[in-house]
């Protein structure tokens, strides 16, 4: 694709402003001209942070619900690579010294990596008219909290207790950490355990049904074809006994 090309649509995104209606679902990093895996595991697990929480304070784009960062060496490379050929995703382009990322401690490539996808994002809200006020505010606290960032997966009430599944984004070998936080509403006492370990991409999959009781909290996963491929060895069901949390 020529760089000609590439400038003009993106100038006619520019001029042809759509309504926001489709809330964002996806968000992935990809590179031209660096290794394939030049930026991981940060670029793994921040493109998880950011996508959780963008689509949490509902983050809405006009024809398209993945965003794809595409970060190169020059911003003629990112343009050289940023035709969208299906209306359900757009690239936000971001450009990076990769051998000065390569010479920067772990804790400076965090902080690199989480630039490079900010500056992605802008580039998309720039030019498509996206709300900024949630992209910054989303920068702002991932800036803050890094890897901690807590995401949410779901949250259950009763009458009794309530129970928040939350996550941290993790890299492709260990998982993401999972958390179970029971608060009783009566004494507003509230615990948290770890109850294991999954890749992001399983975690709907291993925990596709949780039912909370006066006295247990009992899980199960999909039972699909997929799901019993995926999931491996994680157990298809759990059960935790309440009492035990909360006095534990």
């Amino acid at each position: 694709m020529s760089i000609e090309l590439a400038v003009n649509r993106r100038e006619e995104r520019l001029n042809n402003q759509k309504p926001k209606e489709r809330l964002i679902k996806d968000l992935r990093v990809y590179y031209s001209g660096l290794p394939a895996i030049g930026l991981y595991p940060y670029d793994y697990q921040y493109g998880e942070i950011f996508r959780s929480l963008l689509r949490k304070k509902g983050l809405k784009c006009p024809t398209y619900s993945h965003l794809y960062i595409l970060i190169a060496e020059t911003f003629e490379e990112c343009l050289m690579g940023s035709l969208s050929v299906e209306k359900w995703y757009t690239y936000g382009l971001s450009v990076i010294d990769y051998n000065g990322y390569l010479k920067s401690s772990h804790s400076e490539k965090e902080k690199i990596v989480i630039e490079t996808i900010a500056a992605g994002l802008k580039d998309i809200a720039n030019i498509d008219g996206l709300d900024i006020s949630i992209i910054d505010s989303t920068i702002e606290e991932i800036e803050q909290t890094g890897l901690n960032t807590e995401l949410d997966y779901k949250t259950i009430e009763n009458n009794y207790y309530k129970l928040r599944i939350s996550y941290l984004s993790g890299n492709m070998e260990d998982g993401c950490p999972i958390f179970f936080t029971l608060t009783e509403k009566s004494s507003d006492t509230t615990r948290k355990i770890l109850i294991g370990n999954a890749d992001k991409h399983q975690i709907s999959m291993w925990l596709q049904k949780i039912s909370l009781t006066k006295t247990h909290i009992k899980t199960k996963s999909s039972s699909t074809t997929m799901a019993q491929v995926w999931l491996k060895d994680k157990p298809r069901s759990m059960e935790f006994s309440i009492n035990e949390i909360i006095n534990g």
